[in-house]
């Protein structure tokens, strides 16, 4: 009880849990889903399905784009059109699922949270 007291008073707080998803956790997670991605860079919202074959489609701004898609090592890879591969970890922070990239001081920086997965192709 005086060690509850003493930790609110001193306003410590617990870090929630990080867990990096596996190659096999991701494909269960996107393959067939669309999937709504918050950008915590520049607060834009983008719906993306993810198909089996490897082929994705997405709308932005509201506007569709194409694809592909896979996993490896444990990251998705994204290429939109006449864009090159990226390919990103994806982390379970709590009950929510976020996508890092490497800043360029070489840190890794929370770029999007995924909102919902949705079976089927919602777009």
């Amino acid at each position: 009880m005086i060690g509850a007291l003493v930790t609110a008073i001193s306003g410590c707080q617990v870090k929630e849990e990080s867990t990096q998803l596996t190659s096999t956790e991701l494909q269960h997670l996107f393959s067939e889903r669309t999937v709504e991605s918050y950008n915590l860079v520049n607060g834009s919202s983008s719906f993306t399905y993810y198909k089996n074959d490897g082929k994705v489609l997405q709308k932005r701004y509201w506007e569709k784009r194409s694809g592909s898609w896979r996993i490896t090592d444990n990251m998705i890879c994204l290429q939109m059109e006449h864009k090159s591969e990226s390919c990103r970890a994806v982390y379970l922070e709590g009950d929510r699922y976020y996508k890092y990239r490497t800043d360029d001081q070489g840190q890794p920086q929370k770029i999007i949270r995924y909102r919902q997965f949705l079976t089927g192709n919602r777009i």
